[in-house]
């Protein structure tokens, strides 16, 4: 498990994040990290958090943002929480670096999952963006059903 302090990098990505406050650290009750996006490309998939509320605030870049359906672009200082359960995604908006510092609350199991997935790309199991196999995908949601989830489908 993760200590504060401690450094994950994703070396299909380029992400790289460094853990400030785990949950032992908080008593489980926060995960505060710092993300670095280092490729323009970068681009999360729409997904949910059915347990767990995401908050970013900008430090460095421009980030656009897809929570519950709307976009928005932040930028440095600016702070975008996506609530448990809603569906959200975010893309670097101009293709420069960024850098965000994300809460998790409560901070469950975050931790394990970022390992897990920085270490199936470390593995060669993803696609190119860092994303795992399908078959790899369904095992993660399985093994993380209370921090991660897909997004609803919207039928169009």
């Amino acid at each position: 498990m993760a200590r504060t302090g401690d450094e994950l990098v994703n070396p299909v990505s380029g992400e790289r994040i460094v853990f400030l406050r785990t949950a032992a650290d908080t008593e489980g009750q926060l995960l505060e990290m710092d993300d670095f996006w280092t490729r323009p490309e970068h681009r999360t998939l729409e997904h949910i958090h059915p347990e767990m509320q995401e908050r970013w605030e900008v430090i460095a870049g421009r980030v656009c943002f897809r929570v519950a359906g709307v976009e928005r672009i932040a930028g440095p200082g600016e702070v975008v929480i996506a609530p448990a359960g809603v569906p959200h995604m975010a893309w670097s908006s101009d293709g420069a670096p960024v850098h965000l510092r994300i809460q998790m609350r409560p901070a469950l199991r975050w931790e394990l999952f970022v390992e897990r997935l920085f270490g199936l790309a470390r593995d060669g199991h993803t696609d190119e963006r860092g994303t795992p196999t399908p078959t790899l995908m369904v095992e993660l949601l399985r093994e993380f059903p209370r921090e991660i989830a897909p997004a609803p489908s919207t039928g169009t």
